[in-house]
């Protein structure tokens, strides 16, 4: 099962993308349709990783701190899901069986290996590749609702 946090964080990074003095997290999360106590947590994650900038009080929010286009959604994955996408079982291996014995290693380099190729996936885009094309796609089908 995913936790979706890397799907909400580059819908956040979207709409911060839109206006450089950011959103308060309640905007964000009503354009995701999340809580915002899930929200925070996540743009807690990016903070820490440089990635928004959290003011707070009154007229507080969020900001990206960097432009978008610099910030790659690898490094937003990173941020929000360092254990990768490819976890080992939780399961603790039979050692008596020569399978047993030898498959976290052999899996750890299997799971290594897919999460590289992801990030290398990811590296090729930024959040405002991610926004423009979203902006495009929400035009389009905005135009089709009204014409129904």
């Amino acid at each position: 099962m995913t936790s979706g946090r890397f799907a909400i964080a580059t819908h956040a990074l979207a709409v911060l993308s839109q206006d450089d003095e950011g959103h308060a997290s309640d905007y964000v999360a009503t354009s995701i349709n999340t809580h915002p106590v899930f929200l925070r947590r996540v743009m807690s994650l990016l903070c820490k990783a440089g990635i928004v900038e959290a003011r707070e009080g009154r007229g507080g929010g969020y900001r990206l701190a960097q432009p978008a286009d610099r910030i790659k959604l690898s490094d937003v994955y990173r941020a929000v899901m360092p254990e990768g996408a490819i976890a080992e079982s939780p399961c603790e291996p039979n050692a008596k069986c020569c399978i047993g014995a030898g498959i976290r290693a052999a899996f750890n380099e299997t799971a290594a290996a897919g999460n590289e190729g992801l990030l290398r996936g990811l590296s090729k885009q930024s959040v405002a590749d991610v926004a423009r094309r979203a902006a495009e796609l929400g035009h389009e089908r905005a135009r089709a609702q009204r014409a129904k």
